[in-house]
């Protein structure tokens, strides 16, 4: 099998082979990922986040294949992931804004937009200091997981982890409002 040296090394917890193979692969998966979903930030941050779980899974990685179709194959699967991702989301945007169109002028729909508004403020607000601020770069910014990550001096791993325990932590506390919450977030 190809690339025996790079697999073994990664398996071993080699920073060095890490970063060779990340130097190597970073662009040709990107422009992979890229022309498969044609969002350039969205390429960069499939692909950073496949070198994340590649690095935190490299003890127990099992490739079978060359190097080069693991990770095209992941890159292909987690693109796949993200068009489905973004197709619900916008059926849920599609629905709420013909359910919406009904309902435009009504006085009680401003309202209940305001006090959806308020709660998902306080719901942010309400985040650990370190998740809030991780979560706002990333949503409000557009920050990529790599920049925010060398912006706050921490792992794109534990960005991720944040993301991941803010966006656990809103789920539960906008539960009541999520559907509307989706209509507003894909809205802005």
């Amino acid at each position: 099998m190809e690339n025996l040296k790079e697999i073994e090394g990664l398996r071993n917890g080699d920073y060095k082979t890490f970063e060779s193979m990340f130097t190597t692969w970073y662009k040709p998966l990107y422009l992979y990922a890229y022309s498969i979903i044609r969002d350039q930030e969205n390429a960069e941050d499939i692909v950073q986040k496949m070198f994340c779980k590649l690095w935190d899974q490299s003890p127990k990685i099992e490739i079978h294949t060359s190097l080069k179709s693991y990770l095209y194959r992941i890159v292909h699967n987690d693109c796949l992931n993200w068009i489905k991702r973004r197709d619900t989301l916008a059926e849920h945007h599609q629905y709420l804004s013909y359910a919406g169109e009904k309902s435009t002028n009504s006085t009680e729909s401003q309202l209940m937009l305001r006090d959806l508004e308020k709660q998902v403020e306080t719901a942010i607000e309400s985040l650990p200091p370190r998740c809030r601020e991780v979560f706002k770069l990333s949503r409000f910014e557009h920050l990529s997981y790599l920049e925010i990550s060398q912006k706050l001096n921490i792992t794109p791993n534990t960005v991720e982890t944040q993301i991941v325990k803010a966006l656990r932590l809103l789920r539960t506390a906008l539960k009541d409002f999520l559907m509307v919450l989706v209509w507003l977030l894909v809205d802005k």
